[in-house]
């Protein structure tokens, strides 16, 4: 008969307690749980939150699903959230809980210290989480199972975590029917999300991936690629479950599409022969050249989204292990526009060792690359990451917790964000992106001018209280001409 699952998913972003943005979008890392599970005879249901529920409403949903294992997944930004409503839960309700996700699986340690959990799981969950269910329903001690962390008393059962499956066809496709389509955003109906491969190869010191690729046995397999087969199937599931009319793109969610080249040209060329719709999908700057960027516009990408991070080489390469340099980054980008594909670029604004000319430099590359849509983000130091330390060592975290890195607040402290012409920069990225890019345009008078533009806004010879009503009018200007695109991707 199997036991009934709840996965709780929190999906929003949270400014403070009172303001927070609704997320909406499918997750398919529960897709793939709930899709294994009911595979192995055992019942699931989700709680889909896209906005924060008060304790009388979460228990009533909790009450109303009653699971025998209540399993929820959580990031670090949304941890704090999970550890209250575990405390609502626990104070209420006998039920097992189990949290899993990518803030358990680098911080399993403080997940359990923090919250009262009966267990956490440690990466790609799929094989434990059907293993502890089989226990549960059984009755038998859960506290052996590889890949979790259990509570027994004051003590933490640490177990070593088992390999990754190395043949993700030997999965089910994910469970889509678990998301009630009245819980998404706008956009997500017009978009159909798979994902063709797991893993990234690289080691980017802010994020979470090395942490994660570490913990497995078999950490070379990290990087695996379904089968085209079983990908375009997936697919035409998605294509096919479109009765409403409503999808408009396929959304390709891994890290990099391209890191098998024969595995690639086989997949696009299916795509292109089999598919009526463009789709969208991340992609390198240093593994897309001419030949690479013709396949993706052939088969009918119409998006691409590319990490810049910043724009200053020395913290890109030496702080941020990003090694590439400001010119592959500019020639990815116009590869991409030379051959009709629009561009999204992702941007860390308050890193690590960034001042005001750092700043500027990251604006300036975007000026150059003039991607059609730019995500500016906040950098935040995720636990046990090799920035992390970083920043620990240099005495650069406040210990202030930050629920989203898109409302501008910094989770470091470090003196140059005080400064007036900084928090100005960081606010006005877009409007001096689009400046500088007019600029640039402009020719050799235009380039003599940015420099103009560059001592204006670093000086320190006049006051700021002098130079700000002049930069107001300046990036007002490039608001109202902004050729910026908002691309939901």
């Amino acid at each position: 008969m199997g036991i009934k699952v709840t996965f709780l998913y929190p999906d929003f972003f949270s400014y403070d307690e009172e303001r927070f943005l609704p997320e909406g979008r499918i997750y398919l890392g529960i897709g793939y749980l709930s899709a294994f599970l009911k595979r192995e005879g055992h019942r699931t249901s989700l709680i889909h939150m896209v906005r924060p529920l008060d304790r009388d409403a979460l228990m009533a949903r909790v009450s109303e699903e009653s699971p025998d294992l209540l399993a929820v997944s959580s990031t670090t930004h949304m941890f704090p959230h999970v550890r209250k409503w575990l405390e609502w839960i626990k104070d209420d309700l006998d039920i097992y809980t189990i949290c899993g996700g990518a803030h358990p699986t680098i911080d399993p340690l403080g997940a359990l210290e923090g919250a009262p959990l009966d267990a956490i799981c440690l990466g790609e969950g799929e094989e434990a989480l059907a293993e502890l269910c089989a226990a549960l329903e059984e009755g038998r001690d859960p506290s052996g199972i590889p890949s979790l962390w259990v509570r027994e008393g004051d003590e933490i059962k640490r177990n070593q975590v088992r390999p990754l499956v190395e043949d993700l066809d030997t999965l089910p496709l994910p469970d889509r029917e678990i998301f009630d389509p009245d819980d998404f955003c706008e956009q997500q109906h017009e978009r159909g999300t798979l994902m063709a491969s797991r893993g990234c190869p690289y080691s980017c010191t802010y994020c979470s991936n090395h942490v994660q690729r570490s913990i497995y046995p078999n950490r070379r397999k990290y990087v695996r690629f379904r089968s085209v087969d079983n990908v375009m199937r997936e697919v035409d599931e998605i294509v096919s479950a479109d009765t409403q009319g409503k999808l408009r793109y396929i959304r390709f969610d891994d890290d990099i599409l391209t890191l098998d080249p024969d595995w690639f040209r086989d997949l696009v060329s299916r795509y292109r022969d089999e598919v009526d719709l463009p789709f969208i999908c991340n992609s390198r700057v240093n593994v897309l050249d001419e030949e690479t960027v013709r396949l993706f516009a052939e088969a009918g990408c119409s998006v691409i989204c590319m990490g810049i991070e910043s724009g200053n080489e020395v913290i890109r390469k030496r702080v941020l292990g990003r090694h590439m340099s400001n010119d592959d980054i500019v020639r990815a980008f116009r590869l991409c526009r030379e051959h009709g594909i629009k561009t999204v670029s992702t941007n860390m604004t308050a890193l690590p060792d960034e001042d005001l000319p750092a700043l500027l430099d990251s604006i300036r590359i975007n000026a150059r690359c003039r991607p059609h849509c730019m995500q500016v983000s906040t950098y935040h130091p995720y636990p046990n990451t090799r920035l992390y330390e970083y920043c620990e060592e240099k005495g650069y975290l406040s210990g202030r917790h930050v629920d989203t890195i898109f409302d501008g607040r910094s989770a470091l402290d470090i003196p140059a964000f005080r400064a007036p012409a900084y928090g100005f920069a960081k606010e006005k990225f877009y409007p001096l992106t689009e400046l500088y890019s007019r600029l640039f345009e402009a020719g050799a008078a235009g380039e003599a001018m940015s420099k103009a533009l560059d001592a204006l806004i670093e000086t320190e010879r006049l006051p700021w209280s002098w130079r700000r009503p002049l930069l107001e009018r300046l990036v007002g200007w490039a608001d109202r001409r902004s050729r910026f695109e908002w691309i939901y991707y």
